[in-house]
């Protein structure tokens, strides 16, 4: 099956003394199944990659897939500081059963040459199926359509694409790389009905709403379309407040999720600012008007 739906980018759960918190972890994979997901993305931006050392995300890794079990794709980012280490976290994401894993570039490499090389053997090294992401906002490369169809020419497991852009980039994505390979659009899920009809399989918004999205997502898919835009619009007012920046968007999931009662720690892991006063203040508001404060889980 052709993966699409919401594929929520869930955070990384950290103890009060910085080590990662496994069983967190793994309650944070089960409110992605149990409130909607179609899949689950894991070591991007939105897990404080760049705070996690390899060994740690191999352990997470293990964790995430045993507690989802097969109920949905669990796609598991692979970038690391050295393309070793991008092979090494490739080739464990598909023994420990992952469903597919995801490619950003390396962040800073500016020449095609050397992107083209990475990815090519990063994707080579699994036979599972892979989502490249094109994020230059937030990695400062970008790699653009026509490379990822060149790619995708020579690595057939490169069948998806992550970017980080409006309806109007993701409909010049799907115009030039056809059905062959899916595009998912990112942003926290701020663009998704305009992304949808742009041609869109999926989003990746974060985990705080995946059941919000789920539900925008199938009212979409069913033709409800005035369904969708009115749940769309009132969840946009959060997932924009969210968006200012990534440390900003993943204190407030975190904060969220501890609302709705995910037992985590609501702290990034430093160097990051935590959320002030007013900020909680209007996210706790934001659920109010939801009706999202009350604990989600049993």
């Amino acid at each position: 099956m052709r993966w699409a739906g919401i594929f929520p980018s869930i955070p990384t759960a950290f103890r009060a003394d910085g080590k990662v918190d496994v069983a967190a972890q793994r309650r944070l994979a089960r409110f992605g199944v149990d409130h909607g997901a179609h899949g689950i993305i894991c070591f991007g931006l939105a897990g404080e990659v760049g705070r996690l050392a390899p060994d740690e995300r191999l352990e997470l890794c293990n964790a995430i897939v045993e507690e989802v079990g097969g109920a949905v794709p669990v796609v598991v980012g692979v970038t690391g500081e050295s393309e070793w280490t991008s092979v090494r976290l490739a080739k464990h994401a598909e023994l420990s059963g992952a469903s597919g894993v995801v490619i950003p570039p390396p962040a800073g490499v500016a020449s095609e040459k050397v992107l083209r090389a990475f990815i090519e053997r990063v994707a080579s090294t699994v036979s599972i199926p892979v989502m490249i992401q094109d994020a230059p906002e937030y990695l400062g490369v970008r790699l653009g359509p026509a490379l990822v169809k060149e790619l995708r020419q020579r690595v057939p497991q490169i069948s998806y694409v992550k970017v980080e852009e409006g309806p109007d980039g993701v409909a010049e994505w799907v115009a030039q790389l056809g059905r062959e390979t899916q595009i998912f659009a990112g942003n926290g899920g701020v663009y998704t009905l305009d992304c949808l009809r742009a041609g869109a399989a999926g989003i990746a918004p974060g985990l705080e709403l995946v059941d919000v999205f789920a539900e925008i997502y199938e009212s979409e898919r069913a033709g409800k379309h005035q369904d969708a835009e009115r749940l769309f619009r009132d969840a946009l007012p959060l997932a924009v407040f969210e968006m200012q920046n990534i440390d900003h968007f993943n204190a407030c999931a975190k904060h969220i999720l501890l609302k709705r009662g995910v037992e985590i720690g609501a702290s990034l892991r430093p160097p990051a600012e935590d959320l002030n006063a007013h900020a909680l203040s209007l996210l706790d508001s934001y659920l109010d008007a939801l009706n999202l404060r009350a604990p989600a889980m049993a």
